[in-house]
């Protein structure tokens, strides 16, 4: 379990896991099911932990971080140019979910 970003870890652990692409054809249907599973408030805490994430870390350090500290399984550099591009979009969609359901 990470401490400095719980949630986050419990996001990419039980979304973007070893196996997530047997369960979902992308990873914008992973974002999906995160969204439509989560209330308001968890939401916000993935945000937030979001928002902190990328800071002081360059684009190796962040793709080990997010495997090894987050067990997040998705090679984002196969689609997104870097990791602070993925983790935008991610914090974007994050925003317009709460923004629907407020």
């Amino acid at each position: 379990m990470n401490k400095e970003f719980p949630e986050l870890h419990d996001f990419f652990g039980a979304y973007f896991h070893q196996d997530w692409s047997a369960e979902h054809e992308s990873a914008e249907q992973v974002l999906e099911a995160f969204l439509a599973e989560s209330d308001v408030e968890m939401l916000k805490v993935v945000q937030q932990e979001l928002s902190v994430l990328g800071k002081n870390k360059n684009e190796l350090e962040l793709r080990e971080y997010l495997l090894k500290e987050l067990s997040c399984y998705y090679s984002y550099w196969n689609t997104w140019e870097v990791g602070e591009v993925w983790l935008r979009h991610i914090a974007s969609r994050l925003s317009s979910r709460i923004d629907s359901l407020c």
